[in-house]
């Protein structure tokens, strides 16, 4: 007798495969109706999840591994929400492993994924494992690439953001709305896409208003770019403007602004910022410009091509730019 699926039970009850798994693992918001529908047609149809036989029959573990740098970032977390409420198949589980932007350990969590027989890998890659990457889609694992480019010559699929657009807009309206002409840009990761295309962008935006400008490597890290703030005021006494090219970065900018209140940094170095930080409202008078992200509709993007990888029904190598919004 064939296995009843979540797609025989969606059908029977006239509803969506997501409304059927919310129901069976018990999530999500579902009407009375519709779940009445859903718990009526598993009762008819005996549907049940037999997770080992499933997975003796398929070779596969059920298993989706995700690979992100940091459990810290709030951006990562959101990306994550919007995978796993958009994941119809219940009986998938998701391991998450933190890279911790360590190298050998990317490759490490890549290994015991390949090791677990994991069905697809969702992969924010710090970049330097292109050659191990390329061995394991030879091998027919799924993985897409997500905000960071894996750069290899073969096709992997990617879903981000539009990095060069986004800044080279927040670079043009932190411009426009400054009175300083002297600039400086603090960027980090050049080696990986999210690095060198907002760098790109910016530069793009300054060079045609004829500026030049200072940078300076913050590494995408709060406390490096904290210390570096002190160059900054060194260099640019009477003020100037700071694109920052990370939310992280902002984050230690604004807090080496308001170390000393007295000197009043907060009128002479306006800020740019790609992403938002944590309660950004109490700092308009710093950041006057940033990039609105979407990481959970990044997400709900990553799940749908996933599953359509896992159906068989998406066979061309996808590569999707979500659009950010200036605020």
């Amino acid at each position: 007798m064939k296995r009843v699926t979540i797609k025989d039970v969606a059908k029977r009850a006239n509803v969506s495969t997501a409304t059927v798994s919310r129901v069976v693992n018990g999530i999500g918001t579902v009407t009375d109706d519709n779940r009445d529908k859903v718990q009526t047609a598993i009762k008819e149809l005996n549907y049940f999840v037999n997770t080992a036989a499933s997975n003796l029959k398929k070779n596969s573990s059920n298993v989706i591994g995700i690979v992100i740098p940091t459990f810290t970032n709030e951006y990562f977390m959101e990306l994550i929400k919007g995978i796993e409420d958009s994941f119809v198949y219940s009986e998938y589980v998701f391991y998450i492993a933190s890279s911790k932007d360590d190298l050998d350990k990317e490759k490490e969590i890549l290994q015991k994924f390949r090791e677990s027989n994991v069905e697809g890998v969702i992969l924010l890659t710090i970049g330097g494992n292109e050659s191990f990457i390329q061995e394991l889609l030879k091998m027919n694992m799924k993985i897409i690439s997500v905000e960071r480019r894996v750069e290899i010559d073969s096709g992997i699929d990617f879903i981000g953001e539009n990095n060069v657009e986004a800044t080279y807009e927040l670079t043009k309206k932190f411009l426009n709305e400054i009175p300083y002409r002297d600039v400086v840009l603090l960027g980090g990761y050049e080696e990986l896409s999210i690095g060198h295309e907002r760098i790109e962008g910016a530069v793009k935006a300054l060079q045609e208003k004829e500026l030049e400008y200072m940078y300076l490597n913050g590494h995408f890290n709060a406390k490096i770019s904290e210390e570096i703030f002190p160059d900054i005021v060194s260099r640019y006494p009477n003020g100037c403007g700071i694109i920052s090219l990370n939310n992280t970065m902002t984050e230690g900018v604004i807090r080496a602004i308001h170390r000393d209140e007295e000197k009043d940094y907060s009128s002479k170095y306006p800020v740019a910022s790609y992403g938002k930080i944590k309660f950004q409202s109490i700092f308009k008078k710093n950041i006057i410009a940033s990039v609105r992200q979407y990481p959970y509709q990044i997400g709900v993007e990553v799940s749908n091509l996933l599953q359509d990888k896992i159906d068989g029904n998406a066979s061309e190598t996808v590569t999707k730019l979500i659009r950010n919004t200036i605020d």
